[in-house]
């Protein structure tokens, strides 16, 4: 099994994605990438989280879905909700 990198998902930044969810798939668009520092003899690859956004009637509980982007996909990916904005809201996925 490869991991996943940062890289594998920058053609994704700006685009929307498929969702496994029940009864029917949902799209939510992938709205950044953050970096985060490699911490020496710990991580076996660079940390990183992905922040997807949604509609407000698009709601995902916490949880593991198929996420249908990024190299090789789909991938299942385990995303939290952030606090909601006014307008959207947003999922993290956090990767170490």
């Amino acid at each position: 099994m490869t991991l996943l990198t940062p890289e594998d998902f920058e053609p994704w930044v700006g685009r929307k994605v498929r969702v496994g969810t029940v009864p029917e798939p949902v799209e939510v668009m992938l709205g950044r990438i953050h970096r985060r520092n490699v911490i020496a003899g710990f991580d076996v690859r660079a940390p990183f989280s992905l922040y997807f956004e949604s509609a407000l009637d698009t709601y995902l509980i916490d949880g593991t879905y198929e996420f249908d982007c990024g190299k090789g996909g789909p991938h299942a990916i385990c995303v939290t909700q952030l606090q909601p904005q006014p307008d959207r809201r947003i999922y993290e996925a956090v990767f170490a």
